[in-house]
């Protein structure tokens, strides 16, 4: 939703950083068509790319249309959203709506050089946001729940960095990184770097915020929170390590949320399949209406979803944030839908904006997390029926399980679904090496060096069958 409202041209480069970041190569023509822009306008943005991350890039070329940029491995895709969104005018006049409660816009044309109309115009743009999030604007001031007031700063602190100058207690990003390695280890669960920054950026806006204003969260929420895996997991840690010492104890309820809010992974077939058993339980099972959404699925597409891992995986990714519509408030990447991908989204809208219809509350979705959700689904779709076995890197759950249906419904090879979901490709060159291991590695981990091995095919949700085709024609 926020991406309607950043600068134009900081937007062009987030999606071509994040496409440069997961796939490694864009095809100028078709991304330039994806953005309504010209050729030009893409080269212009790539060579600010190149200067802007000149000692973080480690490989550029290019062949006609096709454009190939290799980020060093070394830099989180989050501390690269921070270098180019921090001039943004746009969130720098949303944060300071947000740290303040009567914020004078005109301070703008002092500490950032601009006019007044300027300033004029981006209090209106912020403002409208703020309205199309669903806030009340009263006399062109925004009023805030505490909740919305934190989880919006969270999104504009996580985008423009800007959290590194709070004044925090010595030590509290190291504490907060403990007690986030105390989740994991009682889940089994682990946060990539992205997470892991979102997390300890709301434990501090907690900190700060928790002398300012109580929050208060619907106790329906707090009761179906307590059903999912993740709250007993938070409240051991809590219980069991020093970093509770930070807070009062009604904020206890405001980090589980954050912990609900973010996306985590695990490194075993095994722990997906007990997770997953235990939130289709509670998001399927023992959910009519959910269960009434996934049926619609199952008629619109003419397919089986019910017990399709993948599927409700997926499915339960979006909803599970969903609730009291905290999604929309939440930092999520940008995703870039192709032609196809798009299509789809336009059918998966209609059929989430009937279904929410006939609920008895309101409920809407990011559209961020609603495109994640549909490039899943497109790769969910375009599953065949033969069978495969082979060893898979990437650093998502849901890919992996996406990944290994579609490998696992392919009957030309007679392999073994490794259980291990590899987390690196350093983790997995000795397999490449044996002629008869294939290994599929997410293009985001796919690094320069493993070219020289034949065995070590990209894929990405976009490229399945053309990567399976690739093992196939290896062997």
């Amino acid at each position: 939703m926020i991406e309607e409202y950043i600068e134009k041209n900081i937007l062009r480069q987030l999606f071509l950083c994040g496409q440069f970041y997961v796939n490694k190569e864009v095809n100028l023509e078709k991304l330039s068509n994806l953005l309504h822009v010209c050729k030009t306008t893409l080269l212009n943005d790539i060579n600010n790319i190149k200067k802007e991350f000149e000692e973080q890039i480690v490989y550029t070329h290019r062949e006609k249309d096709c454009y190939t940029l290799y980020f060093s491995e070394h830099i989180p895709r989050c501390k690269i959203m921070q270098q180019l969104t921090q001039n943004s005018l746009f969130l720098k006049t949303c944060l300071l709506y947000l740290e303040e409660d009567e914020p004078d816009y005109l301070q703008l044309t002092e500490c950032e050089f601009i006019s007044v109309s300027k300033a004029y115009s981006l209090k209106k743009q912020v403002l409208a946001y703020f309205h199309d999030c669903g806030i009340e604007i009263d006399r062109y001031s925004p009023r805030f729940t505490e909740m919305e007031r934190r989880l919006l700063l969270l999104n504009v602190a996580y985008r423009l960095g800007s959290f590194k100058s709070w004044e925090l207690p010595e030590s509290f990003f190291e504490r907060a990184d403990r007690f986030i390695e105390s989740v994991t280890e009682n889940s089994g669960r682990f946060y990539d770097k992205e997470n892991k920054e979102i997390l300890s950026i709301g434990f501090a806006i907690s900190f700060l915020r928790q002398q300012l204003c109580t929050v208060t969260i619907d106790p329906t929420f707090i009761e179906e929170i307590k059903k999912r895996p993740i709250y007993n997991y938070v409240a051991s840690a809590w219980e069991n390590t020093d970093f509770q010492t930070y807070y009062k104890k009604e904020e206890f309820v405001f980090i589980l949320t954050l912990f609900n809010l973010c996306n985590y992974g695990f490194h075993s077939y095994q722990l997906i399949a007990e997770d997953f058993q235990q939130l289709h339980q509670v998001f399927i099972d023992n959910t009519p209406e959910i269960k009434e959404l996934v049926a619609t699925f199952e008629t619109h597409f003419q397919q089986e979803l019910f017990g399709n891992q993948p599927f409700e995986r997926a499915l339960i990714h979006l909803m599970r944030s969903a609730w009291d519509n905290y999604q929309l408030f939440m930092p999520e990447k940008f995703n870039l839908l192709n032609e196809e991908q798009a299509n789809l989204y336009k059918e998966v809208q209609i059929l989430f904006s009937s279904w929410a219809k006939r609920l008895p509350y309101d409920l809407r979705f990011n559209p961020n997390c609603m495109r994640a959700f549909v490039i899943e689904l497109s790769g969910i779709l375009r599953l065949t029926k033969e069978r495969l076995t082979i060893y898979i890197v990437t650093n998502s759950d849901v890919h992996y399980l996406i990944y290994r249906e579609a490998l696992e419904a392919v009957t030309t090879f007679d392999f073994q679904v490794a259980p291990t979901i590899y987390a690196s490709i350093s983790d997995i060159k000795k397999y490449a090496q044996q002629p008869s291991n294939r290994v599929l590695c997410e293009r985001t981990l796919y690094t320069p060096d493993a070219v020289q091995y034949e065995n070590i095919i990209p894929i990405s949700i976009n490229t399945i069958e053309r990567a399976i085709v690739s093992a196939v024609q290896n062997k």
